[in-house]
């Protein structure tokens, strides 16, 4: 996240659990999450020592090279297809955006793609991390630089669990990126066509229940709403429902809804914080014609010597990334645009396509 700047809070609005709306391919029952309890659980010590180690990597803007090569490494053990684009030249860095590839084992599965950026502010190179009562902070001296190392961890640690346990899962997209805290410097500059997913979930900012929101719409920046955000569209009754001051295009409210069932089967009722001068990777993402969203990280305070970032929020969002890619696997791809057609048709009839 580009900005420290968080304004009023809204409270939550839910109007009862949103449902999956569309028709999904079978997978394995053994390997869904049941009752809201993930199988198997998040390998939390895991998690937090991936953290600690990822934020203790200096790696502030236009210099990821050593963030970058980890990631890297990481993701190429794990078996996945890695590609490190030229970001890093055009922008006058030392490391590109990373694209990593993880193929799908359910066949026709949406594709997906989650996203957090590699660079943190200079103010958190050389942290020393300390935990006390459950709160990761940094000695006083820096920024913790959990914005974004903590979406980094939370995103590898919730692939690495789908692919040990071979989950079900569609085709998922990883994009770490450079150049965030600079403007987002290297999500501008990426090249659309490496972008396969049909939504897309950008892992930074605050808590893990949070919708984040800009005026009359979620977070997507200050060039606001383009008609292309009216090409999607849902017809089901939406069951996370925005405060009044919302105006949400059809794009907006089928993503939410998609977002909001992963955070109610993680246990979090969604809530809508706005944040009106905040800028994350999601904004080029929407800007280059994808469907794209900002969720929680669990960042507090960043930018700052007072960051912390909780261990329960790193659990949390870990846990509604894994919700995600249940949910991904087992609605189909082309979803979009089959909700598109429903809404342009309408009635029986459109009802009859969104399955």
């Amino acid at each position: 996240m580009n900005t420290t700047i968080e304004t009023t809070r809204t409270p939550t609005f839910a109007a009862g659990r949103p449902q999956a709306a569309a028709a999904r391919p079978p997978v394995d029952e053994d390997k869904i999450e049941v009752g809201g309890a993930l199988n198997p659980p998040v390998n939390e010590g895991r998690l937090l020592q991936n953290f600690l180690r990822l934020v203790q990597i200096p790696g502030n803007t236009r210099n990821e090279r050593r963030i970058a090569d980890t990631l890297k490494q990481d993701c190429t053990a794990l078996g996945y297809e890695v590609f490190e684009d030229d970001a890093g030249q055009r922008i006058g860095g030392n490391a590109g955006n990373l694209i990593v590839n993880i193929p799908g084992n359910v066949p026709g599965a949406m594709p997906i793609l989650f996203a957090a950026h590699m660079d943190t502010v200079r103010l958190a190179v050389g942290v020393r991390p300390q935990i006390r009562d459950g709160i990761i902070s940094s000695d006083g001296t820096t920024a913790l630089g959990g914005d974004d190392r903590a979406g980094c961890a939370e995103i590898m640690e919730a692939v690495r669990e789908v692919t040990e346990s071979n989950l079900p899962h569609g085709p998922i997209q990883l994009l770490f990126t450079v150049g965030e805290e600079g403007g987002l410097l290297g999500s501008e500059v990426l090249d659309p066509r490496h972008v396969k997913a049909e939504m897309s979930f950008v892992m930074d900012v605050l808590k893990p229940n949070q919708f984040y929101t800009q005026g009359e719409h979620l977070l997507i920046g200050p060039r606001g709403v383009t008609e292309s955000d009216v090409e999607h569209a849902h017809t089901e009754e939406p069951r996370v429902v925005p405060p009044d001051r919302l105006r949400l295009t059809p794009k907006e409210n089928v993503i939410m809804q998609f977002a909001g069932l992963a955070m109610h089967r993680a246990g979090l009722e969604p809530e809508f914080v706005r944040l009106e001068w905040a800028g994350t990777d999601a904004i080029s993402l929407r800007d280059k014609g994808f469907s794209a969203i900002s969720l929680g990280a669990g960042e507090n305070n960043p930018h700052t010597r007072q960051e912390t970032v909780a261990i329960k929020d790193l659990n949390d969002a870990t846990k509604v990334v894994r919700n995600l890619i249940d949910l991904a696997a087992r609605t189909p791809a082309g979803y979009l645009a089959r909700a598109a057609a429903a809404a342009a048709v309408g009635g029986p009839i459109g009802a009859a396509l969104q399955v």
